[in-house]
């Protein structure tokens, strides 16, 4: 049996880019991989440790099946010394499952430092799909301190000139603004993860009209997370500009506080 999964290949032209798709067939085998190829955590200063989750599925549906991390050569964090496993995790006839893992606050830093794993398993083999998974790790710095200053942002959109950035705290919980990111009177929202530092925000007007395409507007990359570090003062925000007419290349802007 073959399984058919569909590519989405973009491609470019004068900034705007239009799609095509394009038939990827893989062996109908449950194959190991990570949901996702990186995420980030956050631990709390005094709390000792965290215990988090990775997830991880298989591209097709399996009995019964032992799964476990393994440390990859390059992390930065060491098993027994920043972290702890707290066993293998077993399917049971699932698509996916689950591993925990305890991060010891000791081995979290203010600029974070990666832990990198892959899965293993004596039955399975890995995928080609998100084999490998990074986890930042980091300590978490209150919110006020992360506010403490002013900001600098490199806006790519615009040709990667220096712009200084006003960022202040939204009415609602958990959520930032960008002061007049694009244009004058238009204000990017934020949300943010405090246990993880994610970033997520809906599509949203920038108020910068292009002078060939109109309003440009904005959404996130889902596949490519956006991030905020609270202890570095930084955030750094991937995502696609957008006009009626397509898409622009996808930018990521790097905000440092100063």
């Amino acid at each position: 049996m073959k399984i058919t999964n569909y590519l989405y290949l973009c491609v470019f032209l004068l900034g705007i880019s239009s799609c095509s798709n394009e038939k990827i067939i893989y062996d109908d085998e449950p194959l190991l991989t990570f949901y996702n190829s990186s995420t980030q955590q956050l631990v709390d200063q005094g709390s000792g440790s965290k215990i988090v989750q990775v997830k991880y599925g298989t591209l097709a549906k399996v009995d019964n099946a032992e799964v476990s991390l393994v440390v990859d050569p390059s992390s930065q964090l060491k098993e027994g010394v920043d972290f702890e496993f707290m066993g293998s995790s077993n399917p049971s006839g699932k698509f996916d499952g689950t591993i925990s893992i305890k991060l010891l606050e000791t081995g979290a830093s203010p600029e974070g430092k990666n832990a990198v794993f892959r899965l293993s398993s004596p039955t399975i083999k890995s995928a080609t799909i998100n084999p490998v998974h990074t986890m930042t790790v980091a300590l978490k710095c209150p919110l006020t301190y992360f506010l403490g200053g002013n900001f600098e942002s490199t806006m790519p959109f615009f040709g990667g000139a220096t712009y200084p950035i006003e960022i202040i705290a939204g009415t609602e919980a958990n959520t930032l603004l960008l002061k007049d990111y694009y244009a004058n009177g238009y204000d990017i929202k934020l949300k943010y993860d405090p246990s993880t530092g994610i970033i997520t925000f809906d599509s949203q007007q920038t108020g910068y009209m292009h002078p060939n395409y109109g309003m440009v507007s904005m959404r996130q990359v889902t596949t490519t997370p956006s991030t905020i570090n609270f202890c570095t003062r930084k955030i750094t925000l991937v995502y696609t500009p957008f006009v009626s007419a397509g898409n622009f290349a996808n930018v990521t802007d790097l905000i440092v506080g100063n």
